[in-house]
């Protein structure tokens, strides 16, 4: 019961509201919990009240044995009094972003503002996701 995540990119901000991009990777193993799986005051050019938009992603999950595992990934932009839900994934599939950005909703303008969750129950597998910079990111 473990999760582990990697930032594969984090692209800087080359000018003031033209965006950068962070994909992350995050892998599960048998894990229920509510997971932090992007930490975003870490990010190149954070600034409180930052967001991240979600544009892609890919995943590939599995169910455990208990019976209360569902071996899906609730993924959540974290905010100050509310989560909100960006996807419900299970099995395995990709969003490619044809339908357009998932906006990061979440309220909250402090060293939160674009962290990432990850809610899983009983999951094993993987989850890639890239996000894009909103203007709040500083070069």
């Amino acid at each position: 019961m473990s999760f582990v995540t990697t930032t594969l990119r984090d692209t800087v901000v080359n000018a003031a509201g033209a965006g950068g991009t962070v994909t992350v990777k995050a892998i599960f193993d048998n894990d229920t919990a509510d997971n932090l799986i992007l930490d975003a005051h870490t990010l190149s050019g954070f600034a409180n009240g930052a967001k991240l938009d979600l544009s892609r992603a890919w995943w590939g999950l599995t169910q455990g044995t208990a019976a209360a595992n569902t071996g899906d990934c609730i993924i959540k932009f974290i905010g100050a009094s509310a989560n909100v839900v960006a996807l419900q994934l299970a099995g395995t599939g990709h969003y490619d972003g044809s339908a357009g950005l998932i906006l990061g909703s979440a309220t909250n303008t402090t060293a939160t503002s674009s962290d990432i969750n990850a809610e899983t129950r009983g999951t094993s597998g993987f989850v890639i996701l890239e996000f894009k910079k909103d203007a709040n990111y500083t070069t």
